[in-house]
Parts: structure tokens; sequence; C-alpha cells
């Protein structure tokens, strides 16, 4: 690589304080390789797209350092600049898109991707002006993700006790779920608009999704049993199996529209989106991503 061409846009909050110490860890490996780097701390979502429109206008490689929340920011102001890479560096408690794109978690592997990883051109998901890299999700597990939000302060435990506390209060809600035009309406607990799959700190929710596969996953639990299938359901969604049980139900298309009888908050990459209803595009191999060859 080439003068100072690597710009980290790094969140000082994520996974509970320890990006820093995570991209000074990575720095030092790029400067024996022999590249200057630059690191810009956001102040919030909106500064770091900014932060990383300028890095990418530049001609650096824009990396996120942070959660999936921070690389869905960083991945917002990459996209305003056509064709401009970007890089990750995890940092947060959940690190689910990284995990999607087995992206490693050692500050040597991580500055070999950076200078010589592959590039795969990743899809991103749409919701009116905003996208998700990972996955847009409502129901439970939005109402989960709230709760974990405020249950920070126990990192990855929250991730396992909120989804349990959540489901005990859960009433399942009547949705209309309309893929391409074609319709599903009942008693829904989650749905799930996936483009990696992953979330939940670890959790294969939708294995049929890939971020380059050109289209748009969807999973959805019936509510009509009871919830203890659910928590049973959400056991096995460690390995994926749960999709094989009859109440889990798949769907894939390029446009999905979700509503319910009742507001129930959208989450996107582990931040609040809207309320429902909600429309969610595609857009195909549009984010340049580095990861391992």
């Amino acid at each position: 690589m080439t003068a100072t061409d690597v710009i980290a846009v790094l969140n000082p909050i994520s996974g509970g304080g320890v990006a820093r110490t995570r991209w000074a860890a990575v720095a030092e490996e790029l400067a024996r390789r022999d590249v200057s780097t630059e690191v810009v701390e956001s102040t919030s979502g909106t500064d770091a797209r900014g932060r990383a429109e300028e890095a990418a206008a530049s001609g650096a490689l824009t990396v996120a350092v942070g959660g999936d929340g921070q690389i869905r920011e960083v991945a917002t102001g990459v996209l305003r600049v056509p064709g401009a890479p970007m890089g990750i560096v995890t940092a947060g408690r959940g690190n689910d898109m990284a995990r999607h794109l087995r992206i490693p978690d050692d500050p040597s592997a991580i500055a070999d991707v950076l200078t010589d990883g592959r590039r795969k051109d990743l899809d991103v998901l749409t919701v009116g002006d905003e996208i998700a890299v990972g996955n847009v999700y409502v129901g439970l597990d939005s109402v989960a993700t709230e709760l974990i939000n405020k249950l920070r302060w126990m990192g990855p435990l929250a991730y396992r006790l909120a989804p349990a506390i959540a489901a005990l209060r859960w009433k399942p809600a009547g949705f209309r779920i309309e893929v391409d035009g074609a319709a599903y309406e009942g008693p829904v607990h989650m749905v799930v608009v996936a483009n990696s799959g992953w979330y939940g700190s670890g959790l294969h929710m939708v294995p049929a999704a890939a971020s380059d596969n050109g289209r748009i996953d969807v999973l959805a639990v019936d509510g009509a049993g009871n919830k203890l299938k659910l928590i049973s359901a959400m056991g096995e969604a460690k390995t994926g199996a749960h999709v094989a049980r009859a109440e889990v139900l798949t769907f894939s298309g390029q446009e999905v529209l979700v509503s319910a009888d009742r507001p129930i908050p959208v989450h996107a990459d582990g931040d609040y989106l809207q309320e429902l209803p909600v429309t969610v595009g595609i857009r195909k191999a549009v984010l340049p991503v580095l990861v391992p060859r």
C-alpha cells in the first residue's frame, strides 16, 4: 500500500470501550508492514457517516472499528463514494457481520486482510434512505434488541438474557409479509429480512442468506404455537437447525413489505430505524469490503 492510506473511523464506546485498544494493536501491525494510518473517533452515527465519506473521498481504505452498528454507519458514508473500498476491525459485542464475512480477531490477521485481502462486493438492504448491511428485523427480536441496548452494561450476557425476558412478555402480532407481491398473513412472533443472516451475537438465524447472493432472504416464526416452541427454536438458531421446524417460514425475493396490527419497532444491525410498516429493497454488489483470501 502507499502513503497514508488507511483511515479508521472508530466508535469509542463500542464493545464497552475496547475499540481504541483493538485499533491500536491493528495499527501497530500495519506499521510493521510500512502502512501508515490515521484514526478518527466518531461522536454519533451521523458523524461516522460524514467522516467515512471524507475518508473514502480521499482515496484511503476506510475501516470501520466497532460493532455492527458502526459498520452500518461507516458503510453508509463509504457508499456515497462509488467503488470506494471498506475494511472492518471487530470491536463490538455481537460482531455478527464480521462473523458472516469470516473477519479474523487477531490483529496481525486483520492487518493481512486490510493490506492483501480479497475484495468482496456486498449487497445492502434499503429502507427508504437508510441501509442495512446485515439484517432488518421486527417483532420479538426487535423488542429484545431494545432491551439489549438497555442492558449493555452486562456485556455478552445481555444477548442471552434480554431475548428470554422479552419472550416471556411477548404476545404474537397479526402480520402481513409481502415478498415480490406474494403475501402471507397470520400471527407471527418475528420477521427477519436478511442480508447476512447472522445476528444476536452468533445466531445463524437465516442460513440461506448471503450478502452477495443478489436476493433478500426472509424468515418468520409462526405465532400460532406456544412460546415454549419459540424458545426451543431460538435455542437451535446457533447452528441454523431451527429452519427445519414446522413453525419456521422462509421466503426470498427482491422486495419485502412488512406490516402488523399494532405498532412494532423496526431495527437494522442493532439500531432502531422506525415503526412498522416497512418496505425493504436491495442494492446489489455495491459495497466493496476486504475479506480474508
